[in-house]
């Protein structure tokens, strides 16, 4: 593991105890755009409230927040992080939702975590994709093509490059992120528009379906296209 994915890693384990505060534009959301955060949140997941149907894989799951949105629907979920804090909450809202007996937790590195060829109709992939460089998104577009079915779906919800966020954010680079205790931690991110990961999953061989773009977060529902 490099420093920078060591320090992404300490990133979220440090955050786990607030992170779903994000989602209503507290915690880590730019504070001046607070009230885009529940609307963003509230339309990427209608959009995902009929994905997710047969057997699902969930990469960097985090807190498993959107499967408020999709779990219902699942036969089985696999939900992997490398965060045990953020996994315990996971777990909570599995419970919450009556999914126990459809879910799975795996803690471990997505890229190295043992996982069934050919096993997944569907795949979500929450922030994730802004936080790679260059050659592991290669790497992780590689690891799905192994652990999809033909035709599967995939989600990918991510923070958008909008004229809303432009004045308080760069749109690639690393950055800074302090915390309420006083730790601060730098960590690649990335903003993407529509046209810009549109591009970028039809490029690996998915092509868009539907989306949500809001303020300050995108989503994009693909097909795989063997």
């Amino acid at each position: 593991m490099n420093d920078e994915a060591t320090e992404m890693f300490a990133y979220y384990d440090a955050r786990a105890d607030g992170y779903d505060d994000f989602y209503q534009g507290r915690g880590q959301a730019v504070p001046e755009l607070a009230a885009e955060y529940p609307v963003d949140s509230a339309g990427v997941s209608s959009l995902l409230s009929s994905f997710g149907r047969g057997d699902v894989l969930d990469l960097a799951c985090g807190t498993g927040f959107w499967l408020t949105a999709y779990g219902g629907q699942c036969r089985s979920v696999t939900l992997v992080d490398q965060s045990a804090a953020v996994l315990t909450r996971c777990q909570r809202r599995v419970d919450d939702l009556g999914l126990r007996d459809r879910a799975q937790l795996i803690r471990g590195d997505l890229f190295e975590v043992a996982l069934p060829d050919r096993a997944y109709d569907a795949c979500l992939l929450g922030f994730l994709v802004s936080h790679l460089p260059d050659a592991q998104v290669e790497a992780l577009f590689t690891r799905l093509h192994g652990l999809l079915r033909p035709h599967a779906e995939l989600a990918v919800v991510d923070s958008v490059w909008s004229e809303a966020r432009r004045p308080y954010r760069r749109r690639d680079g690393m950055e800074a992120r302090p915390l309420p205790d006083g730790r601060t931690f730098t960590i690649r991110k990335r903003y993407f528009d529509r046209p810009e990961l549109e591009a970028l999953l039809a490029q690996h061989g998915f092509q868009s379906e539907s989306h949500y773009v809001g303020n300050v977060f995108i989503a994009v529902r693909a097909r795989r296209n063997i």
